[in-house]
């Protein structure tokens, strides 16, 4: 830059210029391209007085168009099914960010939550800005068990159902520095330690109520009275439980029966007692009397008494005192040809190992119930062992101490319980929390957090794509991607305004019971 003095003739005065100069190759001397004006010659002092400065423009409006079709229908579903005002109560403060990040979840499928920060600048979401990674990792750590207390006991009064499901899932981890993480037995056979994820649904609604991060050595068999705890501390009443028979101990049934909680609980018919009444009762079992044309199934309830394993309240004699309890006792026709082949398959692995001398330890069981060795040497099949086994083909059993179950009421109980396997379907896969990447328990807390109300909301909207009979035509995803691509228009000094909404959006509402966004 360099700096030129010139004079108004008219007035005078000196101004002087800042010039941009350059090299003119062709004409091969220097050029000025533009020049800045600097200020003026005050003649007394001789030295350069700045101009005034020019007055800014003013400010153009900021303005912003956000996807916010989606955003509108989870919206919704917070407000119908209550979710809004219980985050709310449970976390003052925190209720907008944490519904946010279950947006998130929802609608980006198996992304990270270091894309969070990105994806919140181009949608709408209940915060109504965006979090950077390390504000999110700060929020889930500010996520305490209190609140998280608070929350179930908010869910548990909105259920209406009777029944209430419960079952447990393997998560799988990398992480070293998370006490719950142990070895155990992994429900999808990955080979990594992990933490067992507990979760209640409203047998009803399908929508969860509760859920617990437990050490991943823990059984199920040892869970119930973890439960029961729990419900007691948080407020929570007598409970209906329906569970699989991975929850079927001595231990969990005399809890149920000492909190006075009624329950339906899967067994193995080669329990002595199962499989002593299904002999006894076969005939009258298969009568036509007890066959449920809607199932097409043959069903039957049995009075059991059972048996105490422990001392209870009332001392030794009190212990003594069998309770109420009822066998239901189920026979599928069709299930006996599959269950004949499945043991005839089995045999003959089994039979080939011991001949091959090549067994596995996993069938260790399996060898000693079947098998027993010939006196000429080699091995002979247990004819005994296998004749009992075909006794109880076909059959399965239930146990319950709910007087006011039939077999085909207990049975139709029993089968909803599917709806917990969907909703962890959902965890692992949709909301990406089969291996978890976080790295301390208090962060994996915040996290479960958001991904339990996540599923609440997916869990609500596929009971009502259900109802609505849309999984013919879309996806969870899918519609997503559908109502997304909705716009709305937000400049300041100005009411947001939405852009477009097509009549098969707005159909989509309807059928989900939102009311549609409309333009203006």
């Amino acid at each position: 830059m360099k700096q030129v003095i010139q004079t108004d003739k008219r007035t005078g005065i000196e101004y002087v210029y800042e010039y941009e100069c350059y090299w003119d190759k062709e004409k091969k001397q220097s050029r000025y391209s533009s020049r800045r004006l600097v200020g003026h010659i005050d003649k007394e002092t001789g030295e350069v007085v700045p101009n005034r400065p020019t007055k800014a423009s003013p400010a153009s409006p900021s303005a912003q168009r956000l996807f916010c079709g989606s955003a509108h229908l989870l919206d919704g579903l917070a407000a119908q099914t209550g979710l809004d005002k219980d985050l709310e109560g449970a976390f003052p403060g925190a209720a907008a960010a944490i519904l946010s990040v279950a947006h998130y979840l929802l609608c980006e499928g198996n992304s990270t939550m270091a894309r969070f920060e990105r994806w919140s600048r181009t949608h709408a979401h209940p915060l109504g800005h965006a979090l950077s990674t390390q504000r999110i990792s700060e929020l889930f750590g500010r996520v305490g068990q209190d609140g998280l207390e608070e929350l179930f006991r908010h869910r548990a009064g909105r259920a209406g159902g009777e029944y209430w499901f419960y079952d447990t899932t393997s998560i799988s981890s990398y992480s070293q520095a998370m006490e719950s993480v142990r070895w155990g037995k992994n429900k999808d056979r990955v080979p990594l330690p992990q933490l067992n994820l507990a979760a209640v649904l409203d047998a009803k609604s399908g929508l969860p109520v509760y859920f617990k991060d437990i050490a991943g050595n823990i059984n199920d068999a040892t869970m119930v009275r973890s439960l029961l705890a729990d419900a007691a501390r948080m407020g929570v009443g007598r409970m209906r439980l329906c569970m699989d028979r991975g929850f079927y101990s001595k231990a969990n049934i005399d809890a149920l029966m000492d909190g006075h909680m009624k329950f339906v609980i899967g067994l193995k018919t080669a329990y002595a007692y199962v499989a002593e009444a299904i002999r006894e009762h076969a005939d009258g079992l298969r009568s036509w009397q007890n066959y449920d044309g809607r199932a097409h199934i043959f069903g039957m309830r049995v009075p059991h008494a059972w048996e105490p394993g422990r001392n209870g309240p009332q001392g030794a004699k009190a212990a003594k005192a069998a309770k109420r309890a009822y066998l239901h006792l189920y026979y599928l026709p069709g299930r006996v040809a599959k269950d004949e082949e499945e043991l005839a398959q089995t045999l003959r692995l089994l039979s080939g190992e011991l001949e091959s001398n090549n067994r596995k330890e996993e069938n260790a069981a399996l060898y000693e119930r079947y098998f027993k060795r010939a006196r000429g040497g080699g091995y002979a099949c247990r004819d005994d062992a296998i004749e009992a086994e075909r006794e109880r083909f076909g059959n399965f059993a239930l146990l319950s101490n709910d007087a006011s179950l039939s077999a085909h009421d207990a049975l139709a109980v029993y089968r909803g319980k599917d709806m917990i396997e969907k909703a962890f379907g959902d965890i692992k896969e949709r909301l990406d929390f089969l291996t978890p990447k976080v790295e301390c328990s208090e962060t994996l807390r915040g996290k479960l957090c958001a991904v339990f109300v996540a599923l609440i909301l997916a869990s609500e909207l596929r009971r009502r794509m259900d109802g609505a009979g849309l999984y013919g035509r879309y996806t969870m995803q899918g519609l997503f991607d559908e109502l997304g691509s909705i716009e709305r228009y937000e400049c300041e000094g100005h009411r947001p305004r939405v852009l477009v909404v097509t009549k098969k959006q707005r159909e989509l509402y309807e059928l989900l019971g939102v009311q549609p966004l409309t333009t203006s």
